[in-house]
């Protein structure tokens, strides 16, 4: 099949859709099928595959500079192009935003099925001082009248299918998460390495997080279970390896916080690096409520890292309470204690990373990828017929 990808961010941005469409793009390649890539051009960059990836102008005047804002209309000639590459099915990566809309008019046009993924739970990204309750109807009416134009919508989760379907979207809805590579996290930073690069202590047990850092991201919540461990015990370290414009301010929050002793910061990791990471860990905790699958989450698995999350969302879907890690209510007590016993517990900590090893290959890539050329098939065979 030959596929287009619709995406209102790709390279060098690096957040979880960007992942998510490079590990489909390259197993459904392997598989045979011909992969195009629709994205907003980024200043001073540029594609080692030309010839498959094609940019809309964009601009930043409403973004910081990495999010880059495509406008399709001042390239018509593109909108031509993908009319010539004789596309089998177009796949849209965002329900808001003027290339998903071209998309949309690109399927329709061509008369080919348009699959959307609905990858983030946008209504919890509003944190506006005034109107965010206008801004959350606006968005899920928006998103949901854009789901309901597709032929078949994808989400992250079975929780985030969930949702979607609560918004009124009555087109059919499949859940199939992004995959892992699983080898990747066979060979980790020591903990020399990690010494090296950011002075991480090397006799302290290593608590991980590691994805953007954010507000929605639910940071605080963890920084509190730091602050309560840290009243009580000196036998861990907190590593924070993760990017963002909020991160010089969660740096400010940690002094005040007095946590600075047991927490480092090290800014955004290539994918290489941050994949070297989780297996250096002990425990990964993992805060956020707003994660529709928690990709970071299976990762940790792969490594053989038992996690403690939050249980809202993605993460519920993961991990096997009890088995491979830990779910709580989203209040700070519970949270740290769970931190705690696998402190704790050596053995116990052991053998649910063992166990997470194992339930990491569920999420494989090659396996995700095929779900999802399942779902091409009969999409474009429902959309035929």
């Amino acid at each position: 099949m030959r596929i287009g990808i619709f995406s209102e961010c790709y390279h060098p941005t690096l957040n979880g859709v960007v992942v998510s469409v490079d590990t489909f793009k390259c197993d459904l390649e392997k598989m045979g099928h011909e992969i195009f890539i629709f994205a907003p051009r980024t200043r001073n960059f540029q594609d080692e595959d030309p010839t498959h990836i094609f940019r809309y102008p964009s601009l930043t005047w409403f973004g910081p500079n990495d999010y880059p804002i495509g406008i399709p209309f001042f390239a018509p000639s593109i909108k031509k192009k993908a009319g010539g590459l004789g596309l089998d099915i177009i796949h849209a990566q965002h329900s808001l935003g003027m290339i998903s809309a071209q998309a949309l008019k690109i399927g329709h046009l061509l008369r080919i099925p348009v699959v959307h993924t609905y990858h983030t739970l946008l209504t919890d990204y509003i944190h506006w001082k005034i109107g965010a309750g206008l801004g959350r109807w606006y968005v899920k009416t928006m998103s949901t009248r854009y789901c309901n134009s597709c032929d078949q919508i994808v989400t992250p989760s079975p929780s985030m299918k969930k949702i979607v379907q609560s918004y009124g979207v009555a087109t059919p809805i499949e859940p199939i998460p992004t995959g892992i590579e699983i080898e990747a996290f066979g060979q980790p930073f020591s903990r020399d390495e990690l010494y090296e690069k950011w002075g991480v202590p090397k006799d302290k047990k290593l608590l991980l997080y590691l994805s953007r850092v954010a507000t929605e991201k639910n940071i605080d919540f963890l920084f509190e279970a730091i602050g309560n461990l840290a009243k009580k015990r000196n036998d861990f370290h907190l590593l924070i390896a993760g990017g963002g414009k909020e991160l010089p301010d969660f740096k400010k929050k940690a002094v005040r916080l007095g946590i600075e002793k047991v927490t480092t910061f090290t800014d955004k990791q290539a994918k290489k690096d941050a994949e070297k990471i989780f297996g250096a860990a002990d425990i990964f905790v993992f805060p956020s409520i707003t994660e529709t699958q928690g990709i970071v989450i299976a990762e940790a698995m792969a490594a053989g890292v038992p996690a403690v999350a939050v249980g809202i969302l993605g993460p519920t879907d993961i991990i096997k309470e009890g088995e491979d890690g830990f779910l709580t209510p989203l209040k700070v007590d519970e949270f740290s204690s769970r931190i705690e016993q696998l402190l704790d517990d050596e053995s116990l900590r052991k053998k649910m990373g063992a166990q997470a090893k194992i339930n990491a290959r569920a999420y494989s890539t090659i396996s995700c990828a095929q779900k999802m050329e399942k779902l091409y098939v009969e999409t474009r065979n429902r959309h035929r017929s």
